[in-house]
Parts: C-alpha cells; structure tokens; sequence
C-alpha cells in the first residue's frame, strides 16, 4: 500500500509539474507602437495695395514715389492649415542712385520713412510684432500696417534712391503653447 501511495504521489508531482510547463504555454505578450506624427505650421504672407477702392495684390516692380506721396502697402497674415500664433517683423532700407546702401541713422529713417502700425491688434517686443490673438485656418490677422508716408523733408540726397521694405512673418502652433503668442514657444531664433 505504501508503495502504491508513493506511487501516486510521484504521479501527482510528474502531473503538477506537466500542468506547471503546459500553463507557461499559455501566456501571451503584447506590443504596443505608438506613432506620434508631428506636422508644420503653414502661413503666407499677404502683400496688397489700394487702388482706388479696390484691393490688388503689391505688384512686384517697384513703385514710384515722392517726398511728401503716402503709398498704400498693407501687410497681413494668414493662417493656410491649422490655428497658429503669428509675430512679424520688417526692416526699411534706402538704396543710393547706384544701388549701395546708404547709411541713414535709425532716429533719421523714422522720420523720413513713415509706416504706422496698429499697436490695438498687435503688441511690440523685442524688434517683432505679435498678433493678439491665434489665427484660424483660412483666416488672416489684421494688416501690421496699411501705408507707408514718405515726409516732405526728404532732401536733395535721396534723389534717385530706392527704399525696400523686408517683411519677415513667423507662426508656431496655438494648440497648447500658450495664451498668447507673447507666452507661446519654438519661435525660430533670429
């Protein structure tokens, strides 16, 4: 009889350990891949002019103008895929009859080369202008200015000159990156 239980018993642990290996077999492991895409801001910068009293894009070539003429030139933004904060900046540069660059101190370029911003829409720091609020898809911000006033104390030295004007416009995400474009960031580096 002892023999029959140790028998059984050794039985029982051969079953056990079967059943232990067989248990093992049943288990599974999963992977999870998690793909994040990321995607790019899209904006363009829009150029146009009143011409009469209708607005056309800026033309291309350069446009004539005298001490004491106001030209029309409004500058805006628009947002072309998904809500975006929006800063811009520009840059005034006279160029002599032969085409180098003159010299003209900051505080004399403003008062020669009058281009008022709208200080209500948007907010100046650090040399760039944010706009006050996301720009929507399709949407644009309000011109950063609409004219440029050449004064009519323009002296004899800027005959034949030509004045360019450089407008940089930048957008980074609104979604989750701030409350305003002031607080946002990932603005590029100057």
């Amino acid at each position: 009889m002892k023999k029959r239980i140790l028998a059984l018993a050794v039985v029982l642990i051969c079953v056990s350990i079967i059943a232990t290996t067989t248990l093992a077999y049943f288990t599974d492991v999963g992977i999870a891949r998690n793909v994040i895409t990321t995607g790019g801001i899209k904006i363009e910068l829009v150029e146009q002019q009143l011409v009469g009293d209708q607005l056309v894009d800026y033309p291309n070539e350069p446009i004539a103008a005298m001490p004491g003429k106001t030209v029309s030139k409004i500058v805006s933004a628009k947002s072309l895929d998904q809500p975006a904060w929006v800063r811009m900046c520009f840059e005034v540069t006279v160029f002599d009859e032969a085409g180098e660059v003159m010299d003209v101190p900051d505080d004399e370029l403003e008062k020669l080369i009058v281009i008022a911003t709208d200080g209500e829409s948007w907010a100046y720091q650090d040399g760039w202008w944010y706009w006050n609020g996301a720009v929507n898809p399709g949407k644009s911000t309000a011109p950063l200015f609409e004219a440029v006033e050449f004064a009519g104390t323009m002296g004899n030295s800027y005959q034949g000159s030509t004045v360019t004007i450089d407008v940089t416009a930048q957008a980074v995400q609104a979604a989750n990156n701030g409350e305003s474009a002031l607080d946002a960031a990932g603005w590029p580096e100057d």
